[in-house]
């Protein structure tokens, strides 16, 4: 895709009930934004027209081409720093307690179309502007 293809579609998702269609490596990839909490929008992927939630449980070619990767510690940062702070590092390293533990889910949407363009770019070789609708 050239320049202006990327922000003719950056253009287009910014308007609630347009719909962007890619094609990704052979699979049609669907983009739209949508309404996700009570004040706040995203961009929603559907892979060939639909969406799976087993591709945000097993590992895929769907879920690793076009799923947004979350990163999250397993304890809070007041949780953190506090079991620092009683236990001292030496002591939990002793214990095998990892304070910095972390893990990857992943979200059928994106809040950012900047990082949406980055990972299609870095987990596809070719993409294609098939059409758009409204």
């Amino acid at each position: 895709m050239t320049k202006q293809d990327w922000a003719y579609v950056e253009e287009r998702l910014k308007k609630q009930f347009a719909i962007v269609v890619l094609s990704c490596d052979g699979y049609r990839l669907s983009l739209t934004l949508k309404q996700i909490s009570d004040m706040g929008l995203a961009i929603c992927t559907y892979v060939n027209g639909e969406f799976k939630g087993r591709w945000m449980l097993e590992d895929c070619e769907e879920r690793r081409r076009f799923l947004y990767p979350r990163t999250r510690y397993v304890m809070s940062a007041k949780d953190r720093k506090s079991w620092v702070k009683d236990f001292g590092k030496r002591w939990l390293k002793a214990h095998n307690i990892d304070v910095d533990k972390t893990y990857t889910d992943y979200l059928p949407w994106w809040k950012s179309f900047r990082s949406l363009k980055a990972h299609l770019i870095k987990n596809n070789t070719s993409i294609e502007l098939v059409s758009e609708a409204l």
